[in-house]
């Protein structure tokens, strides 16, 4: 399928497009683009969001076992201004993610679906290549309100993951299968959900086949309040979200029944 609007980078050069690209063009991006005396061009629509949704039991998982990482929040998200060393750096983070990360699935290296953890040397799946471009872009000055992990549903039925980042130029996916950084609306996905640009650990719903128009809002939590669901799993069981047994694998027989879609549900 050929992506419309995508915003082209050529694999391999990512490496050294800081010190060689021309400030005037940017990938596929020309001067006009991040001309800043010109009116905001966006190239898309914003997404469509609507109620809150169920976190993926994944990233409730993540978050017992990092509350810091999910923690944060603001009332007022505004989105980060493209410029072209901002492109640059969002390239180079997601090409040198996709390129250096073994692509191992949850069951081969915990021994169970659905857990979510930043990669190591090992590997990861989906969703912990979108953890972990997220994080690198946070430690280079880029705000979590406009790096949200969402879980979308491919062509063939099967759950994925991407990081998608909200600018002023409109919001750009970054994906382990493609390496090429496109607009949210040109990736041959349906949207499920995503993480809020207010609060990191609610979640809103991208689908509007299944949006409940007319239910109530539910209010957000107040500023540096924790994750709401925390609470729950600590009354309950939650050795059962925490590391099992060495390097945080669970013991080799103990085999979660949950399907390893990223998490859809």
């Amino acid at each position: 399928m050929k992506w419309v609007k995508q915003i082209s980078v050529v694999a391999g050069m990512m490496a050294g497009l800081a010190a060689c690209q021309s400030p005037d063009h940017v990938g596929s991006i020309d001067s006009s683009f991040f001309e800043s005396t010109a009116q905001v061009h966006l190239i898309a629509a914003a997404m469509p969001t609507y109620q809150q949704a169920t976190p993926p039991i994944g990233y409730i998982g993540f978050c017992v076992r990092n509350p810091d990482e999910c923690a944060g929040g603001t009332d007022t998200p505004e989105p980060a201004k493209m410029t072209p060393e901002k492109w640059v750096e969002l390239s180079q983070v997601n090409e040198y993610v996709n390129r250096t990360i073994p692509q191992v699935s949850d069951m081969a290296l915990y021994g169970r679906a659905e857990w979510w953890a930043y990669p190591d040397e090992r590997g990861g799946d989906c969703e912990d290549f979108a953890l972990e471009k997220r994080r690198l872009l946070i430690e280079r000055g880029w705000k979590a309100e406009n790096l949200l992990i969402s879980v979308v549903r491919e062509w063939n039925g099967d759950g994925h993951a991407v990081l998608l980042v909200k600018s002023d130029r409109g919001e750009f996916v970054l994906d382990n299968k493609n390496w090429e950084i496109a607009v949210w609306s040109d990736t041959p996905y349906q949207w499920i959900k995503r993480q809020s640009e207010e609060r990191p650990y609610i979640w809103v719903n991208l689908d509007a086949k299944a949006a409940r128009m007319a239910a109530k809002e539910t209010p957000l939590p107040p500023l540096g309040a924790p994750a709401p669901f925390l609470a729950a799993i600590e009354k309950t069981s939650p050795a059962a979200l925490r590391p099992g047994t060495e390097e945080g694998r669970t013991a080799a027989g103990l085999l979660n029944e949950e399907v390893p879609t990223a998490a859809i549900n």
